[in-house]
């Protein structure tokens, strides 16, 4: 699609034209701690023409190392607009399991319980990351399934992010939690499991001692 707008002065149209960038491959993408990562990259068109050539990249990411990392692509149009796109790269421990690590997404029957009320807030549809750091022990991008960082547009820094460890008979326990907007943690997660037919993952994550967070995500 070609984006354009007209902008008039002194009985005059010019219009400018901006950039499209589209990623290629996933936008959230696992690799095996010392493997070789190859991106996918990005196809940028302006005015029906390709300038994929014309595209800034700037990633961090060092498969040596356990971690997340990311890749950064932009592209500027004539008049100094510029438009962006970025990937996740986790990297992690290569030993097998069966929890998958990558990208996941916050299932229907997510929902927040406030518990002196008793109202539920239902919310699905946020991206969620989860990659293994050492055998059975996983790292999840935000226990709150993006209540805060996405739902409410607070931003990264509202994310739950914190370890889990996957026991024998497919329970899931918390190891540690920390949100830097807020400088706390979860009170504690419980009814944590894995259901290996489906690789859905459901918790309940208390907050603040006011908070049930009931996520589902796959």
């Amino acid at each position: 699609m070609q984006a354009c707008k007209k902008e008039t002065s002194d009985g005059l149209t010019a219009i400018t034209y901006y950039a499209t960038l589209n990623l290629l491959g996933d936008e959230i993408v696992s690799v095996d701690k010392g493997s070789t990562y190859e991106d996918a990259g990005v196809y940028a068109e302006m005015q029906g023409e390709d300038i994929t050539d014309q595209v800034k990249t700037t990633s961090d990411v060092n498969t040596a190392e356990i971690g997340l990392y990311h890749i950064n692509y932009s592209v500027v149009n004539a008049e100094g607009f510029t438009v962006t796109a970025s990937r996740i790269v986790c990297v992690n421990d290569p030993t097998s399991t069966p929890i998958k690590s990558g990208g996941y997404t916050v299932k229907a029957g997510t929902n927040r319980l406030t518990i002196a009320t008793a109202v539920t807030t239902p919310y699905s549809g946020y991206p969620l990351v989860i990659y293994q750091v050492e055998p059975g022990v996983f790292y999840i991008s935000d226990f709150l399934g993006g209540y805060y960082d996405v739902r409410a547009g607070y931003g990264s820094t509202y994310a739950m992010v914190g370890h889990f460890k996957l026991n024998s008979n497919n329970t899931i326990t918390m190891i540690d939690s920390s949100i830097a907007g807020w400088g706390d943690s979860l009170d504690g997660v419980t009814k944590g499991k894995f259901d290996p037919a489906t690789g859905r993952i459901s918790f309940t994550a208390s907050y603040a001692g006011s908070y049930d967070f009931n996520v589902i995500i796959e």
